[in-house]
């Protein structure tokens, strides 16, 4: 295969982004701290494959809309360097590999439920998502059960702080497409009919910047409901405040999610609307919950385990980004 098709079909699957494919992960150190090597490499394939899957659905049935917009103009889809057929045969696939991974390594009936129930939500998004108001719950929902899936694969017995890990989880996911996909998107959303809740709420970009006082209020909800989720472990769970150096990781996460406020409040004020900026702050909004989410494990796990966590998404994308697609360094792209 020639370099250039290699670079076609890195930027259509998102390469890039799929260090960051550690949910099932998160959802399989919730139960008791620590698995096998074996069982970390099977839940991280399962979630790359997961993610391209969802990627590579999205890009196929959006295809003739993003043919419209001139910031999507490079997709491999819509340039026309990689066929329907193509995308059609990759999403068979995923499938296969998702579904093949778990029957030979996780051979319990009701994980494969969850899982399926998981994917099966995540293709209604892919295909259907911007067809009705409130969709994005029904991403979150296939996330979050994504979690669940990977928690399932150590025990069947879900404890309270997996609930607390797949709840934060939902909300993460729920703000991310909501507000910052949303506020993002929404020029060429509108343009081609989607019922987002940016479009429906009426927030605008052009000529400038219009949010409404319920899309902010939406947005404080929904980081006001993360943090909830993110200190309630310290509150219930004696495993945190029995935790030698809890009162490190608390006051580590508080400056975490103040920084996390601020970073929201500034793209929620912006003056003007500037696509590379917005997606900047958007990825380091991203950042600190990726951070965020794997520092509550530091108190569960031992510190190599979060550390190797925290370094998997940046050398992966500096791998695709250096060695294979020989592009310099933009974080914006990360995601």
């Amino acid at each position: 295969m020639k370099k250039d098709k290699i670079k076609e079909y890195t930027r259509f699957m998102r390469l890039k982004a799929m260090g960051l494919s550690t949910i099932a992960i998160f959802g399989a150190l919730s139960v008791k701290g620590s698995i096998e090597l074996w069982h970390f490499i099977i839940l991280f394939l399962i979630g790359i494959h997961f993610n391209i899957l969802g990627f590579v659905l999205n890009d196929f049935v959006d295809v003739k809309i993003d043919k419209r917009s001139k910031e999507l103009s490079e997709r491999p889809l819509v340039k026309g360097t990689i066929s329907i057929k193509t995308a059609k045969i990759i999403s068979l696939i995923c499938y296969i590999i998702i579904f093949g991974l778990t029957m030979i390594f996780f051979r319990d009936l009701f994980s494969f439920l969850i899982l399926s129930f998981s994917v099966a939500l995540g293709t209604v998004y892919d295909i259907w998502g911007k067809c009705f108001f409130g969709s994005d719950l029904v991403l979150a929902a296939s996330i979050a059960l994504f979690c669940l899936f990977g928690s399932l694969t150590v025990d069947l017995n879900v404890g309270e702080f997996t609930i607390m890990m797949v709840a934060l989880i939902f909300t993460n996911v729920l703000f991310f497409n909501i507000i910052e996909g949303g506020f993002k998107d929404v020029e060429n959303d509108r343009r081609s009919g989607a019922k987002t809740a940016a479009v429906a709420l009426g927030v605008e970009t052009k000529p400038k910047i219009f949010i409404p006082i319920s899309f902010n209020i939406i947005a404080i909800l929904i980081v006001t409901s993360t943090a909830i989720f993110v200190f309630l472990p310290f509150i219930t769970l004696p495993e945190f405040y029995n935790f030698k150096y809890w009162y490190l990781q608390f006051s580590f996460l508080i400056i975490l999610i103040i920084s996390l406020f601020y970073s929201i409040l500034k793209m929620l004020h912006l003056k003007s609307f500037d696509r590379r900026k917005i997606r900047n702050i958007i990825t380091k909004q991203e950042i600190k919950r990726y951070v965020i989410t794997t520092a509550l494990l530091i108190s569960f796990t031992n510190y190599l385990l979060v550390v190797t966590l925290i370094l998997i998404p940046i050398c992966w994308y500096l791998f695709f980004t250096f060695i294979v697609l020989h592009e310099p360094f933009e974080p914006s792209k990360m995601l």
